[in-house]
Formats: structure tokens, sequence, C-alpha cells
């Protein structure tokens, strides 16, 4: 090789090594990007008995953190909220069964002492998530990540968070998506119950952006703002759960927040929903759905169609809690990342 070549040659693998070199300095996955947890963490150690869990403090109405498949807990100086009062994230927890839970290290709180944050080696974490399984065993302790990483932290724990739970189906019984729903807007739907005409609603409305049609158990044969078990607590007494149309929609209120707001958020939405009442069989059939079933717990069914009553989604085993979840999937009815961002600046 001559002199020339090897010059040409040289020159050639200087611009490979500069623009290789600069190709991996660009693409470097970033090390802020990384979840790693780590097993021993303050106070507290993967296998342990999480500080928050199944029986522990949380907010009115539960007052104490209920069974749940797997909890959350996410420690940030800034925020005090459960599931979906903390993120749409937490309503996707909500529906595969888990429970988040965010507290806040100021203000009384206890927290930080009981997990070790005060200790002088943890000077430098500033957020922190734990992960538990249903009996309260600690499985994951993620270090200065917080609420906007809960979901990649969750896909690390598979055995406890199903994500295919969030998923819909294209087909159960006759109804098919893309198809037409059983209910179109302007349909008459008065004898789907005989409470329906105590609220003046006795069509599907028109001009909605979609339509939710659920058939399901009543969570509670009794509301109110605290469970009955803790009456007296504070809040309004308990009371019977009866059939309600607000704002045009109906179901049986549930007393837990968010979902007893559900009304006002649909409607701000610009979407209508329908419950079925269960002291009528009549919805539950024309879904195709077996009313005992129904009844018993054992069968439940989310329909969303779009405004002209086509079918867009079906949610076996899903309700109306899980309505941010299903509405989730389908932004160009309802936008819910934007829909959070407007209560969160």
């Amino acid at each position: 090789m001559n002199n020339a070549m090897r010059r040409h040659f040289a020159a050639i693998l200087v611009a490979f090594l500069i623009i290789t070199g600069a190709a991996l300095l660009f693409f470097k996955p970033r090390a802020s990007s990384l979840i790693v947890g780590v097993n021993i963490f303050g106070h507290i150690a993967v296998g342990s008995e999480a500080v928050r869990g199944r029986g522990s403090f949380t907010f009115a109405p539960y007052l104490q953190i209920p069974s749940a498949k797997f909890y959350v807990m996410v420690i940030d100086n800034g925020r005090w909220c459960d599931n979906e009062e903390c993120s749409l994230d937490g309503a996707f927890i909500r529906t595969m069964g888990g429970w988040l839970q965010a507290e806040a290290t100021c203000c009384g709180s206890e927290i930080k002492y009981e997990i070790g944050l005060d200790l002088p080696e943890q000077k430098e974490v500033k957020t922190l998530v734990v992960v538990s399984d249903s009996t309260n065993k600690i499985a994951g302790i993620y270090p200065n990540h917080g609420l906007k990483d809960i979901l990649p932290i969750l896909r690390l724990h598979p055995d406890l968070a199903d994500f295919s739970l969030l998923e819909g189906v294209q087909e159960f019984g006759a109804l098919d998506v893309g198809e037409p729903a059983p209910l179109w807007p302007g349909d008459q739907i008065s004898y789907l119950s005989d409470k329906l005409g105590r609220f003046a609603v006795t069509h599907v409305p028109k001009g909605k952006k979609f339509y939710l049609y659920s058939v399901e158990k009543r969570k509670y044969d009794i509301a109110g703002d605290v469970p009955e078990s803790h009456e007296g607590v504070g809040g309004d007494r308990p009371y019977e759960n009866t059939y309600l149309c607000l704002i045009g929609s109906c179901r049986y209120p549930d007393p837990d927040p968010p979902h007893d707001f559900l009304f006002a958020n649909v409607d701000e939405l610009h979407g209508w929903f329908l419950g079925n009442d269960m002291d009528s069989p009549e919805m539950a059939k024309l879904f195709g759905l077996d009313p005992a079933a129904v009844l018993r717990g054992e069968s439940s069914l989310v329909v969303l169609t779009d405004s002209k009553g086509i079918i867009v989604a079906l949610h076996p085993g899903k309700t109306l809690a899980d309505t941010f979840t299903i509405l989730s999937q389908h932004p160009d009815l309802a936008d819910m990342r934007k829909f959070y961002r407007r209560y969160s600046d």
C-alpha cells in the first residue's frame, strides 16, 4: 500500500471514528431514564413488611387502605393523593386491581422517619417509590423516582401488575367493535327502568362526543362519605345506594372519590353514560348479559361508542369505575391527558 493510499485510508478511518463516536454520544441512553431499584433503603428492605399497605391510613372515605393485588407508595414532598386523584396512571393501577398512594414528607407526616429518609446517607434522595404485593411484602424499592415513573416500574413486576387488564376485546357475544351498539343517540330508553322517568330521562341524548353503557353490580348497597363502620368519624351518615340520574347520565353512585364526580367529569368531556338499574333486568338482556350473573357480581360489561353510536371498545369485566382507563385509549373521543393537565397546572 503506497503512501497516498495509506493517507486516504487513514482519513476514512478517522472520519468513521468521529461519526461513530458522535452517534454513540448522541444515542447513549441517559442514566436518568433507567429504572434502578435497591434491595435495602433506610429501615426497609425487599421482602420486609411495607410501611404503607393494606390496613394503613388513607384518605376519606376509606380511612384504611383496602385489599388490593398490589400497592404502590410514592413519597414526594409535594403530593398527597391516591389512585386517579394522583394521575391518569393511577386510574390504570386501579383497573389492574392495585392501589396507588402518594404521601408528602411534610405537614406532620411521619413517613420519612418510618422509612429512613431522614438518615444522613439518604440526604440526596428526594422521592421514593415502593411496590409491595397483596400481603404487604415489599417487592421493589426505587429511590429518586416518582409518580411519572410508576408504570415503567410496574412493568418490572409482571407477577403483580397485569397490563393486559387494560385492554378490551373485539367481540363480545353479539356485539362487535365497528358495529352499531344496541342503543343509538335518540333511542327511547324509558323501558329500561321505571326510575328513568322520575328524572325525565327518556331517550339517549343526541350530540355527545361519546357514549358509555355499563352493565354491572352496584359497588355498595350503602353509600356515603365514609364507610358504615366509620360512622361518626366525619362526612355524611351512610344511606341506601339508589339509582340516580344527574346531568342526564344515570348510575348507582359510588361513595369514593373521584368516581362520585363521574357525572360532572364525563359531561365536561362532552360525553354521556348509562348504567343499568339493578331492579330491572332489561339493560342486561339488551347487551347480552345474564341478569342473574350480573346481580351476583360475576359478569359486567362496559361499551364505548362514538357520537354516532358505533362501538369503538368492548370491555368485559369492567365497570364505570374504569371510565378514565377506557377513555384514555381513545384520545380522539376524550383527551384524558389534556383533561388531567388542566387540573394539575
